[in-house]
């Protein structure tokens, strides 16, 4: 069931709950060339910046390229460049790189106006299922490592991603009680202070706890573009907020961005639990299975940051790396004033040692 909804701004259609089989669907202009019907989620809404949200067209560029390679063949990794606008329909042109024995590619751009060029790209990268008896990964228990934070909570427990992360944003959350409805996934949002307050920047985390919105039909790569899609929220602005910037960014957009899958289907359905099943974690409900993003950042510089982030299933399962590169800069030109590095030196100043 849909949590309910307030009527979207006409400007903005898309800032509505909406499932997420309706969220991704395309309409098919011919073999290998879709268009989008959902218009996307903008963040902010009348707020904000006025594009659309590049996980939007994200899943659905690889949705595309998923009707073009043998149902046999899943999704492995994704990359994508550029944002878009959010009043116009996006079309999809697929084209076949390689078609191999275990490993299929396909590079997808993304049209918006005529005569205005390529808007997206999207590398997408497929193969067959396997299994390997070397598959190692770091321990990790969500609820264990983070109880500070967590406790004995549930996803729900906690508000949904604001709209825009940042602190301005906040305060006018607090004071309206409006955030953006997200379409397609719930997406749930602990307060890491009570964890962070002590650390240094390099050492802070966040954690998004999501799901789908709505049942997902049993097609593999349908779920897979479903946390594609989860994989772009609020990725920058996380960037800024373990860095203290606050406010102070000038600007911000992605630049690169990455999602390799790590393991097979049975770690990254979004399906309930079977009946049967004997699960502790409260990741896991009869309403379906929730997923975990551990985001963090270990690099900025140039005007740019990166984004890392390691999505865990209920059992444990590290499941996929998502990995973004995107422009944030604190200044106004090219070189930074005096004003502005006395402002920088002042936020590093109080980060707190690394351990």
């Amino acid at each position: 069931m849909l949590p309910p909804s307030p009527a979207p701004s006409p400007a903005y259609p898309g800032n509505t709950y909406r499932p997420f089989t309706d969220l991704i669907a395309l309409e098919s202009l011919n073999p290998t060339t879709f268009r989008s019907i959902a218009p996307p989620f903008s963040p902010g809404g009348v707020v904000g910046t006025g594009r659309a949200y590049g996980g939007h067209v994200f899943m659905q560029a690889a949705w595309a390229a998923c009707q073009t390679v043998d149902e046999r063949f899943l999704l492995h990794a994704c990359h994508f460049l550029l944002p878009g606008l959010t009043h116009i329909p996006f079309t999809y042109k697929v084209h076949n790189l390689r078609d191999g024995r275990s490993y299929s590619t396909r590079l997808v751009t993304v049209t918006q106006t005529p005569g205005k060029g390529i808007c997206f790209a999207s590398t997408c990268s497929f193969k067959k299922a396997e299994t390997s008896p070397l598959d190692v990964q770091e321990e990790r228990n969500i609820w264990k490592k983070y109880a500070r934070v967590l406790g004995g909570k549930r996803p729900t427990d906690f508000p949904e991603c604001p709209g825009i992360d940042t602190p301005w944003y906040w305060a006018r959350r607090r004071q309206t009680g409006i955030n953006e409805p997200f379409p397609g996934l719930q997406m749930h949002m602990p307060d890491m202070t009570a964890q962070n307050s002590s650390l240094h920047p390099l050492d802070r985390r966040q954690l998004i706890c999501y799901r789908t919105l709505g049942d997902l039909p049993r097609n593999p790569n349908l779920h897979l573009c479903a946390h594609l899609y989860a994989s772009d929220r609020n990725s920058l602005f996380i960037v800024a907020n373990h860095f203290d910037l606050g406010d102070r960014w000038t600007q911000m957009g992605t630049l690169v961005h990455t999602v390799v899958f790590h393991t097979g289907m049975e770690d990254l359905w979004f399906e309930p639990p079977p009946q049967n099943a004997s699960s502790s974690s409260p990741l896991d409900d009869d309403e379906g299975r929730w997923f975990c993003k551990e985001d963090s950042s270990d690099r900025v510089a140039g005007g740019r940051g990166m984004f890392r982030s390691q999505v865990w299933a209920a059992n444990g399962r590290h499941v996929a790396t998502i990995m973004q590169e995107g422009m944030i800069r604190v200044t106004n030109s090219a070189v930074a004033s005096e004003a502005e590095v006395r402002v920088i030196e002042g936020v590093e100043a109080g980060w707190k040692a690394r351990l």
